[in-house]
Parts: structure tokens; sequence; C-alpha cells
């Protein structure tokens, strides 16, 4: 039997497009869209019929991206769209993804989308935007924060206020140790190196991860540990297929890992040198 396919990838068509600093919102827009698209498919909406929520993420995230690629991503705007629900699509969240043509704030479209393909993470993930590759989607060993991770518990101190650490000396609830616990629960190994950043580059600039919308506007899932957002870079004793998305918003647009392409190519001519 035929695996259903479980991403959507959408190239952003129009002269208008956010920046990525506001991936959250129209990550929302588009789940909306979706919802009404799909007359409420639980692959969009996230609940049963009952409107509970889903235990488990094997419903749809959507991922913005920015990539500096065929004239576009110059200036951080979102320049990609991509869905991706490990429980897979039906026909019906299918024909509901080649319906989504735009995005619309009143009665005019203000960012048009163009259906690249629907298929798997494989089909479209690499470390070359520039060959029409999903960076989020790459097979890696280094990963690098795009959007903000945000914790979802805060840390943990004693009665007398004392911080409360983990066997590893981490203070538990802390943006790192709520990391390394959220990648666990995803099913990722132990990362071997996990350092923080302080945002990531939009074109030429380096943008603070103050400067993302790291607050839902609608929703009533679990709240953010955090009124800010934090940036990691992590490494894997071995290749992990993407995506790597955790934390507050991360079927959202938030919590977005892209493969590191600088340290990759950095081990790869390392690993070249050492053979030669």
């Amino acid at each position: 039997m035929t695996e259903k396919p479980t991403v959507a990838r959408f190239a952003v068509a129009g002269p208008i497009s956010p920046k990525l600093t506001d991936a959250l919102p129209l990550a929302e827009r588009v789940h909306l869209a979706l919802v009404q698209l799909s007359d409420g498919s639980s692959v969009f909406t996230g609940c049963d019929s009952s409107h509970k929520p889903l235990q488990g993420h094997r419903h749809a995230h959507i991922f913005c991206e920015s990539n500096d690629c065929l004239g576009r991503g110059a200036q951080g705007e979102i320049t990609h769209v991509t869905v991706y629900a490990p429980v897979g699509f039906e026909t019906l969240e299918e024909n509901a993804l080649q319906g989504l043509k735009a995005i619309y704030c009143g009665s005019e479209p203000s960012v048009q989308l163009s259906l690249l393909g629907i298929g798997h993470p494989e089909d479209f993930g690499g470390m070359d935007p520039g060959k029409g590759h999903c960076p989020l989607l790459a097979r890696s060993r280094c990963w690098i924060s795009r959007t903000p991770f945000i914790p979802t518990r805060h840390p943990k101190v004693t009665r007398a206020e004392a911080i409360k650490c983990d066997d590893t000396g981490l203070q538990i609830g802390s943006p790192e140790h709520e990391l390394r616990r959220l990648l666990k629960l995803g099913g990722f190994p132990e990362p071997v190196l996990v350092e923080s950043v302080n945002g990531t580059w939009l074109g030429e600039q380096e943008v603070a991860w103050a400067s993302f919308v790291c607050r839902r506007s609608n929703g009533e899932g679990r709240r953010a540990a955090y009124d800010s957002g934090y940036g990691f870079r992590i490494e894997f004793a071995e290749d992990v297929l993407g995506p790597v998305a955790v934390g507050y918003g991360a079927h959202f647009g938030l919590g977005e890992f892209g493969v590191n392409e600088t340290e990759n190519r950095d081990k790869s001519s390392s690993i070249s040198g050492n053979e030669g």
C-alpha cells in the first residue's frame, strides 16, 4: 500500500510577503484557511470530533521559510510555506492543500501561494535552497534555530528559592533543559552539543529573537512559559531527518530549526581533509 504523503510545500508567489519575524501570524492564517477548505479536518484542527486536542504531535505543522534564492529572501521575507503532518494526508486534506491559493486580509489577498508539490520529507529536504531544497526537511547532524524556541515550562526552584538542577547540572525548566526534554519526547537522539545563539540571519542582517512575534492571537493550547524566545545550535552524534521543531507554537512556525549549512560544510571539509 502506498504511504500517505505527509508534506505539502508552497512558494510565496505574489509581490507581497511578510518577514520571517511574522511567521507565527502567517502560519495561524494558513491554518485557518486549511481548516475552512477541509471542512474541519482533524489533521488541520488538531482536535477530534468532540473538539478535544489530539494526543501527540502528528497533526499539521505549518512552517515558514526565508531562503535567499531565486531573487527572493534577501530582506528576510518569507519565501516558502511548508505544511507537515506525520499522520499523513487523505484525499480530503490533499484537496484542501491544492485549493490553498492565497491568504486573505479582509477581502483582499495579502499573500499568494503556489503549490510546489505534495510528498514526503525526503522529496523536498536538502541543504541547497538555490536548487529548491527545504533546509527544514534535510538530513543533518547540525541544526540551528530559524525561529524562536519558546519553552512551555517555568524554571524550577525550591521553597527556599534555590535552583533545582537535574543530574547534569542544568536548571530544571530552563530553556536548554526544556529543549533537551522536548527533543527527547519528539524521538530525537540526545544532542552531543547545545549552544545558545542570539538571533538568526535574515538576508545580510542578524535579527534578534525579540523581533519575532511570539504570542498566538487565538487558540486554546498550552501557553508559553516565557515572554521572549531563545535560539540554539544543536549537534547530534548522527544525522537526523527534519523537521526539528519543538516548544510553544511549534505547529505555527515557532521553534523551527534549519540545517546549519556552514557547520556541515566545515565538518565535511575536515573529514575530506583527514581522509587525504
